[in-house]
């Protein structure tokens, strides 16, 4: 089931424009489990920039690389929003988002989902927040401790995976 969601991610993938396809080329190397997050400032969909700096040693933070035309994507996304809401200020969930149109197409996505997306937006439209991360292929979900290091990178998405996300998510954040 795994497989045929991560083949469903590259599928939905290769329907971006050309330009994008540059993300399943060659990534750079992600970084290890236990090794340091590397931080990053990007900008937001709501406007400004994020900047993950601030966010290492307060909280576990949790990563969502995605895109608008990933099915396995989407489908992970409320379930991500239900990690969001049920963890509150323990968690910090950032979605990234790798499509290359502008932001409004990306809004106008957001705005028409059946649920509400707790969590901040980053725009990677020139892919250089995935690229440290080392994605290549959507959607990947990193975990981060509260020390600022990579406690679980997943790639893909098949339902019932949020149960080990959470459970990954459990363990960053300290909690028994």
């Amino acid at each position: 089931m795994r497989c045929l969601a991560v083949c469903l991610a590259l599928l939905g993938a290769l329907t971006l424009p050309a330009s994008s396809w540059a993300l399943f080329g060659a990534a750079a190397e992600r970084p290890r489990v236990g090794g340091d997050a590397p931080r990053f400032t990007a900008p937001l969909l709501d406007g400004g920039d994020f900047d993950l700096g601030p966010l290492i040693g307060q909280k576990a933070i949790l990563l969502d690389f995605w895109s608008i035309y990933c099915v396995s994507c989407v489908q992970e996304m409320p379930k991500l929003a239900e990690i969001s809401n049920r963890w509150g200020s323990q968690l910090a969930v950032v979605g990234i988002d790798l499509d290359s149109f502008g932001t409004k197409r990306v809004a106008q996505f957001v705005k028409g989902l059946a649920f509400k997306v707790p969590y901040p937006i980053v725009i990677d439209k020139s892919r250089q927040v995935a690229a440290r991360y080392g994605v290549s292929v959507l959607p990947t979900t990193i975990v981060i401790d509260r020390q600022g290091r990579i406690h679980y990178y997943h790639v893909g998405y098949a339902p019932g995976d949020e149960k080990e996300i959470e459970e990954k998510v459990t363990s960053a954040v300290g909690a028994k």
